[in-house]
């Protein structure tokens, strides 16, 4: 089964637009029934359209959530919060939240904070930069690392790895299907490398990063 994620980030700009997307959101996942889809929203929609939502076909994302479990902390939402407003995954590391200083180190203590509360982690891994040498080969084996040290093989089960490279975020087009899909085999590997290759077989790895109309079919 395919995993499509809707990262709205911060768009759109009110309610009733945010309502209009997911009407059409909703009336394709009807059709596509070989594929699972998630909806990650701002956190101010997310529990306007969780709550309403009697569906079946779509889950609900937070797109990030705090390293803290609750107290003084102005502005950050909680794991438990997100929880408790619709949401069953989060998405944790992504390049644009790591862009702001987020560290490996965090990116593992909202891993914490999620399983705690039972969200899915849908963490997200990938280089700044490529370069000739392949240093950023070791950038994705640090990521993860971060991501597997001393996490039992059936914690690691439960956790969807996003392969978005910050390069690409943003970029005119995505790199080519055979491209991605030599980067899912190396992260593959590394998870094969801190459990087993039946383990890194099952794991759910997705692809992010200027992904359109155009790249969509060949990149799926």
């Amino acid at each position: 089964m395919k995993l499509v994620i809707c990262n709205w980030k911060m768009n759109p700009d009110t309610l009733a637009d945010a309502r209009a997307l997911f009407g059409h959101t909703k009336r394709i996942a009807q059709t596509c029934t070989h594929a699972d889809m998630i909806v990650a929203p701002s956190a101010v929609f997310l529990p306007l359209l969780a709550r309403t939502y009697r569906g079946e076909r779509i889950s609900f994302a937070a797109q990030t959530l705090s390293t803290h479990e609750r107290g003084s902390h102005t502005g950050e939402v909680s794991a438990r919060q997100m929880r408790d407003a619709g949401a069953t995954y989060a998405i944790i590391g992504h390049a644009e939240q790591r862009a702001r200083g987020v560290s490996d180190a965090q990116v593992a203590e909202k891993i914490h904070r999620a399983r705690e509360v039972k969200l899915t982690p849908i963490v997200a891994v990938g280089e700044r930069e490529r370069d000739e040498s392949g240093e950023y080969l070791q950038t994705l084996r640090t990521q993860l690392a971060a991501v597997f040290t001393g996490m039992s093989a059936k914690a690691a089960a439960t956790i969807i790895i996003a392969y978005e490279p910050v390069w690409a975020i943003g970029a005119p087009k995505a790199p080519d299907a055979q491209a991605v899909h030599q980067m899912m085999l190396l992260v593959r590997k590394i998870v094969a490398e801190h459990y087993d290759a039946t383990h890194a077989a099952r794991m759910r790895i997705v692809y992010g990063g200027a992904v359109d109309e155009t790249s969509a079919e060949s990149i799926l």
